[in-house]
């Protein structure tokens, strides 16, 4: 048990370490990327510094896109009782669109074609330097903070997060799934399922049987205990919960 204990430890400390200079890494980049727009837009240049506004933008509307999926697989029975799981399916679908869309938009308008540094009068140049600083930084940026970051948020608190985004972002992803954009996906997804068999099966080998995982409680379990969704703390903590909401 000691050993394993301090195996685990090891591993915890590898994990927050490396974490750690990859967050101060990402810190590093983006004072460059920061830097870079505001130096070319005084210097004349102001395509960057709007580039720059334009790919934050969708990365907000990303961050709202990303936690509604946690809160609407929580909560649709709930808000919408006469609807099925099908119209559950057709929602997730169209807002799928906002990721596939936003993320490629964001992608292209962060990249820049040089990178000023900061108090020097030196450049990043060159396709690989510019390249390698494009593929770390956006998918990191995108991953931290507009998917993960806002997927534990709705998780501990669905309700909450409903109330600050949804009112904006529901009509908009609603309007998406009426003019069916998803709508060449869901049939080549039933054309793909008969064509190859794709059912579900039984499990093969019965394993213990044990509390279900759903998705929001799945990501509220990133982070400590006490900030789990109050429908899964113990009863004795759920009105202190509610208050501290």
């Amino acid at each position: 048990m000691t050993t394993e204990q301090g195996g685990s430890r090891a591993s915890g400390a590898a994990r927050a370490t490396f974490g750690m200079v990859l967050f101060i890494g990402w810190g590093v980049l983006s004072i460059l990327w920061v830097y870079d727009a505001i130096y070319k837009l005084v210097h004349g240049e102001p395509g960057p510094a709007i580039a720059a506004v334009v790919a934050l933008v969708l990365m907000l509307v990303l961050f709202v896109m990303e936690g509604l999926e946690v809160v609407m697989i929580h909560s649709w029975t709930h808000l919408y009782p006469d609807r099925n799981a099908h119209d559950l399916a057709a929602w997730l679908a169209a807002r799928q669109m906002f990721v596939a869309f936003i993320v490629s938009a964001a992608t292209m308008l962060a990249e820049r074609d040089s990178i000023a540094v900061p108090f020097t009068s030196a450049e990043i140049t060159g396709s690989v330097n510019l390249k390698i600083f494009n593929v770390v930084w956006t998918p990191l940026t995108v991953l931290w903070f507009m998917q993960i970051l806002p997927k534990v948020m709705a998780a501990v608190n669905p309700d909450r997060y409903l109330k600050v985004t949804g009112g904006v972002a529901l009509p908009v992803v609603n309007v998406v799934k009426a003019i069916g954009i998803s709508w060449p996906a869901e049939k080549t997804a039933k054309v793909v399922q008969s064509l190859f068999n794709w059912h579900p099966e039984p499990t093969l080998e019965r394993v213990p049987s044990r509390d279900s995982v759903s998705l929001t409680t799945g990501w509220a379990a990133l982070t400590p205990e006490e900030h789990a969704p109050a429908a899964q703390r113990p009863p004795e903590d759920q009105a202190r919960w509610s208050a501290g909401s």
